[in-house]
């Protein structure tokens, strides 16, 4: 058995499937990662810009392919390019974050520095100045340590490769475990991340960016729940059944579920939903309960329904039960699941299982 994997090659990944490199994705990152590390049409401008910039000596390589890569996509906003706009897509948000993906990709088996992360947003300014063009979608580079780093590639590969590509990977019944392990671990990183970003006043680095993303990318109408089950779920790595990931609904609603221990994580494009029988919302196993007393309270008062319970006491056409006070409730507390919205989390939602009915 094991456990969630923490990292992913994305050349690996798509080595091993040919449908990925059909992906919007797979056409971009293969021109960050190959065509525009050769490609030195921008090389007059980098190197105007990385005159003044301190640069540690293991990144020096990779500054400048950053730059490349930069280039190339701000030469198609100003249309003196066109191989990215017309030949896959025009869509700034996409461009940025994969971007970020890539960089944080190659980080990720690069010396950590400090202040590393101000180089490459004073080389992006810099370079929209000298070009006089900007992305359409703000895309800050701001300072983050290696946790921040690998906690943000979870939720970009898994709204880039994954999410935004539901409907191929649902046809795909051949997929290793470990890799649906690491894409799904990008959904429960969301989660946490839009927990711990949405206390008030938390303004860290990784938040802003955080923040960023879910505002230019993510849209208004998907929310996020969470669960816990008696199941301690495990995987073996090259299996492709039971896996961590699962597409339980495309479309009314879409329902996808993550896996992890006896953690559940669920997302949904209604803000509330019903994951399986057994979960619904707090006022509504509320408003049943209530109705369902109240209805029980009728039949005792004004039917001969009592005279089935011998444990009854009447008086006067009331019936009062022999109830042990401390079990009340009709809820069987399976679990308790948090919601959070991908759009707009100011608020939570709590739902409760009451049982297979």
């Amino acid at each position: 058995m094991s456990v969630p994997i923490n990292n992913l090659e994305y050349v690996e990944f798509e080595g091993k499937y040919d449908f990925l490199k059909t992906l919007i994705f797979s056409q971009i990152y293969q021109k960050f990662t190959h065509e525009y590390k050769t490609d030195t049409d921008g090389d007059t401008y980098c190197n105007e810009v990385k005159e003044n910039l301190t640069i540690p000596d293991g990144y020096i390589d990779n500054i400048s392919h950053f730059c490349n890569v930069l280039y190339h996509i701000l030469a198609n906003v100003r249309k003196w390019k066109n191989d990215l706009y017309d030949e896959i897509t025009d869509d700034d948000r996409m461009y940025c974050i994969s971007l970020k993906y890539w960089l944080y990709e190659e980080k990720e088996n690069l010396p950590f520095y400090s202040n590393i992360d101000n180089a490459f947003e004073s080389l992006k300014n810099k370079l929209e100045d000298k070009l006089n063009v900007k992305l359409s979608v703000p895309c800050t580079f701001t300072e983050l340590n290696l946790n921040d780093i690998k906690k943000l590639r979870q939720i970009y590969a898994f709204a880039l490769i994954y999410y935004s590509n539901i409907k191929i990977f649902k046809e795909q019944t051949n997929i290793y475990c470990k890799y649906l392990s690491y894409l799904g671990s990008g959904l429960r990183a969301y989660y946490e991340s839009d927990k711990e970003c949405n206390k008030e006043k938390n303004e860290s680095n990784f938040c802003k960016e955080f923040k960023e993303f879910q505002k230019t990318y993510m849209g208004d109408n998907i929310y996020v729940n969470t669960s816990r089950d008696y199941l301690d779920y495990h995987f073996r790595e090259e299996d492709t059944e039971n896996c961590p990931l699962v597409i339980e609904s495309l479309k009314d609603p879409l329902r996808l579920m993550y896996k992890e221990g006896i953690d559940r994580w669920y997302l949904s494009d209604q803000p509330v939903v019903s994951l399986n029988s057994s979960i619904v919302s707090a006022s509504s196993a509320i408003g049943a309960t209530v109705g369902l007393s109240a209805f029980i309270l009728y039949l005792f008062k004004f039917t001969n329904i009592g005279s089935l319970f011998g444990r009854g006491k009447q008086k006067d056409h009331t019936i009062f039960l022999n109830v042990d006070a401390g079990r009340h409730g009709f809820a069987f507390p399976i679990s308790e699941q948090e919601q959070a919205n991908f759009g707009n989390s100011e608020y939570n939602i709590a739902y409760y299982s009451a049982g297979n009915f």
